[in-house]
């Protein structure tokens, strides 16, 4: 599954759209959101988050799915989960080598 396509276009546009105009407050953290820093890259700049995230199979087109977020927040949280279910290494020594 391609998730970029679900977040490029006419339809995804019209959602950000719709969040941007909806909501004021990080739906994460809950401070005020200044719409006028650049959310690509200033980190207290708009995002859309997904609550469900796209990775998870959650709908990228579904305004209930879709947040206000600081860039912070939204890197921070999908950090969060991605670390959650990735497999940690395990080292192992061998007792008689010690």
């Amino acid at each position: 599954m391609t998730y970029s396509k679900g977040r490029s276009g006419t339809a995804w546009l019209r959602v950000q759209a719709q969040v941007f105009a909806e909501e004021q407050d990080c739906w994460l953290c809950g401070k005020y959101v200044d719409q006028s820093l650049d959310g690509r890259k200033h980190p207290m700049g708009r995002t859309v988050d997904h609550v469900r995230e796209l990775w998870q199979g959650g709908d990228p087109l579904d305004r209930t799915n879709c947040r206000l977020a600081h860039r912070r927040c939204n890197t921070a949280k999908s950090n969060r989960l991605r670390a959650r279910v990735r497999p940690r290494p395990r080292m192992s020594v061998d007792a008689a080598s010690l």
